[in-house]
């Protein structure tokens, strides 16, 4: 299947130029399932640490 992400692989974080930190990568089938239009605008989000080296993302539908 053309264009499907395995969730179960591991993948390896982009960066670029002079970019400070990460970024991160989901699935159109994953932000559809959230509600998110995978075309439409980028969502908003909030990143907290998490425990061992995971991080808590949560994404909004709509502005601040």
């Amino acid at each position: 299947m053309a264009g499907r992400s395995d969730l179960a692989a591991r993948k390896r974080a982009v960066r670029g130029g002079r970019d400070k930190g990460c970024r991160l990568y989901i699935p159109a089938e994953a932000l559809e399932a959230a509600g998110i239009d995978p075309n439409g605008p980028t969502p908003w989000y909030r990143v907290w640490p998490g425990e061992r080296g995971r991080f808590i993302v949560q994404l909004f539908k709509d502005g601040p």
